[in-house]
């Protein structure tokens, strides 16, 4: 019999996902929109407001932060009150600040609806990937959590896209400048909107059952910490994240700021630029489940993110807008194509009943560098501008991507190619 083709065997199985699961990436598609238009113009909104690049650092650092201390008490709330809940939970509370921080001007109040934005953030995070695990079969998984991630960055593609257009149009309409704070606050306006839309495919979810009776291993945070888990093979499966995400910390809030000032560009060539980046690493994404079937979890993840690494050095240093925007679509593909192959691997390494309890503390390890990284980051481009952030990203990506090969390599061996 011949090998089925590998786009209609991938086709076939995202048809075979559940109610659930679909209902789940409908919700990560939206989410999707929001985040691409989100991560556009924050920033900018923030500097066209007249703050300075250190609080804005500051106030990119206070939700990983926050989800750096409440990311284990978020995997027992998801525990007690299902992944369902906890997910709409965190997408209410993470739409209300983005409005209420476009509303205001004091800095304190600012930072504490960002506390609020950190928690939500995080009960969502947390909650993603055990919600993943239970509503797909081990066959499915590794294509679930590749689409769950590739779909929602694909359509990146249109949200950069149409956010890049979005200020200019309430510029037109509120007859004021195109980087104004007029159209920035409009612009994240539609990102409230369409954030709360996502509320609608969550609520249709058929909450799951329980994994089990709630018990001292997460009923609170004391006796979550105390109760049975895997310690050492959890720190294997953080430390990797945590060495990344303080080079990622470092820079990639920023992208936008280093294009705009490098090479000044309109907020269209930003946004259509950023839209590129989404179609590329949702395409990559998409295509992981077939390299990891070939190579193995461990092994694409690590090939993929150190081939990222001098692409981004040259982001950097390259003196050309062509060359550094074509190195910024490679990087972001290469280096994100194995994130939901780490993840689908990880959930597999541990039992389902502790599942949350470690992806919570996965995102701990995430927000080490999260929580520091952008102030820091804003502190460094007023001093000595962004080369050497460049440098010290590509030294942390560099020493990330090795780690897991030499914990998880023989964990996760070469896929046996068998003739059908």
């Amino acid at each position: 019999m011949n090998n089925p083709h590998p786009v209609s065997s991938y086709l076939q199985t995202l048809r075979q996902f559940s109610r659930n699961a679909r209902l789940y990436l409908a919700a990560n598609i939206i989410q999707g929109l929001v985040f691409s238009i989100y991560m556009l113009f924050f920033n900018l909104f923030i500097l066209a407001r007249g703050f300075e690049k250190d609080f804005l650092g500051l106030l990119a650092a206070i939700p990983s932060f926050v989800g750096l201390i409440f990311a284990f008490p978020a995997g027992a709330i998801s525990d007690r009150i299902g992944r369902r809940r906890a997910m709409m939970l965190g997408t209410l509370f993470s739409a209300l600040p983005i409005a209420g921080i476009t509303l205001l001007t004091d800095k304190a109040l600012m930072g504490a609806l960002f506390v609020v934005f950190g928690c939500a953030r995080t009960l969502n995070m947390v909650s993603g990937a055990p919600f993943l695990m239970e509503n797909s079969t081990p066959e499915e998984r590794t294509s679930l959590f590749s689409a769950s991630f590739g779909l929602s960055t694909l359509v990146g593609f249109f949200g950069n896209l149409l956010g890049g257009l979005l200020p200019a149009l309430f510029a037109l309409l509120l007859r004021a400048d195109p980087e104004s704070v007029p159209a920035y606050q409009g612009t994240l306006w539609v990102v409230v909107g369409l954030s709360l839309l996502t509320l609608i495919p969550l609520a249709l979810i058929r909450q799951e059952k329980r994994i089990g009776p709630i018990s001292s291993a997460s009923s609170s945070f004391g006796a979550a910490v105390n109760a049975s888990l895997p310690f050492k093979l959890i720190g294997k499966l953080l430390l990797p994240n945590a060495i990344i995400s303080i080079g990622a910390a470092l820079l990639i809030p920023y992208m936008n700021v280093f294009f705009k000032e490098k090479f000044p560009i309109p907020d269209s060539v930003l946004g259509a630029m950023f839209s590129v980046s989404s179609v590329v690493v949702g395409v990559a994404t998409l295509t992981s489940p077939w390299l990891a079937g070939r190579l193995g979890k461990i092994r694409a993840l690590v090939l993929t993110q150190l081939l990222s690494i001098p692409f981004l050095l040259t982001i950097g240093f390259a003196p050309w807008l062509g060359v550094a925007m074509t190195a910024f679509w490679i990087r972001a593909a290469l280096m994100n194509m194995g994130n939901p192959l780490y993840s689908a691997f990880a959930m597999e390494q541990v039992d389902e009943s502790a599942r949350a309890r470690v992806s919570s503390l996965m995102g701990m390890g995430w927000n080490i560098g999260w929580s520091v990284g952008p102030y820091i980051s804003g502190l460094m481009q007023v001093r000595v501008g962004f080369g050497p952030i460049f440098v010290i990203t590509a030294g942390a990506y560099l020493i990330g991507s090795i780690i897991p090969y030499a914990f998880f390599a023989k964990t996760d061996p070469v896929p046996c190619k068998t003739e059908t």
